[in-house]
């Protein structure tokens, strides 16, 4: 059979693309699910029939693990044995088991509900880091949620984790959680992020406020300089008119002093004018 029929492998991975819905799986498809399977906890494969996965449920196992690498899958499983509470409840002295070991083999395997392909349960597979996709779609639940509550509709309640008895999901990301359940139905990862939120929210407002402050101060150190430059102005246009009127009175005063002085040196000059007044000859 030709590799067109059995379908191209999505780069980066090893497991087997699955081919149709109609087909049944090649040998290698079925190989690598029963690998896998093979790979689940013990006290899990103990559980399912034939200790694998049934054959009816062998193309949503396989295409459950699509994008992946087996290693990366069954990285993905053991995790979640672990953080999803499946270990807890089948090994705890108050654990309550496992209702279906084939569905929970098939939740350990299977992509999360983040749209973003290479999000491993809420991190970037690659990097390591946070995937901004959940980030997102975390802070767009948290404001519906928010909304919802401002208009007087309860969402705060919590669903009981499938699968695992005693647990929670919470209302946010779905996390699962154990023991007393928050009032606000919360997970502690997204308490922490809505704290953090908050906190950044208020350093934000903090450092706007800061710079309003810094705006007004600027505003307001701009508008004393120019009032004191108007000031100035105004102080040197008296000045200068006192000293314009100073100096007309001086040159007054001295037009007057020579004209006596002509009147009393020429008096047939001041008799033709007939006056010795400071008026012009």
């Amino acid at each position: 059979m030709s590799s067109e029929d059995q379908g191209a492998a999505p780069a980066g991975t090893d497991v087997p693309q699955q081919r149709t819905e109609r087909q049944e799986l090649t040998g290698e498809q079925v190989a690598v699910v029963k690998a896998i399977a093979a790979s689940l906890p013990t006290a899990l494969v103990e559980l399912l029939p034939y200790r694998t996965v049934p054959k009816r449920n062998r193309s949503q196992f396989l295409a459950a693990m699509a994008g992946r690498t087996t290693a990366q899958i069954i990285d993905r499983a053991a995790r979640r044995w672990v953080q999803h509470g499946y270990a807890e409840a089948l090994h705890s002295i108050d654990g309550k088991g496992i209702g279906s070991a084939v569905g929970v083999a098939v939740a350990l395997v299977q992509a999360g509900e983040c749209t973003h392909p290479r999000c491993e349960d809420g991190f970037n597979i690659d990097t390591g880091e946070e995937c901004r996709v959940c980030e997102t779609r975390r802070a767009d639940r948290r404001a519906a949620k928010k909304a919802a509550a401002e208009a007087g509709r309860n969402t705060g309640t919590v669903r009981q984790a499938p699968h695992r008895p005693g647990w929670w999901e919470c209302t946010i990301c779905h996390a699962p959680g154990k023991g007393d359940i928050p009032e606000s139905g919360e997970c502690r990862r997204c308490q922490d992020e809505t704290a953090a939120a908050a906190q950044q929210l208020a350093a934000q407002w903090e450092q706007e406020a800061a710079e309003r402050q810094k705006t007004v101060e600027a505003e307001e150190a701009a508008l004393l300089a120019i009032e004191e430059a108007a000031a100035r102005r105004q102080a040197e246009d008296q000045r200068a008119a006192e000293e314009h009127t100073a100096r007309r009175q001086a040159a007054d005063e001295e037009t007057a002093r020579l004209r006596a002085e002509l009147a009393a040196q020429y008096p047939e000059l001041a008799a033709v004018s007939g006056s010795t007044s400071t008026t012009p000859f």
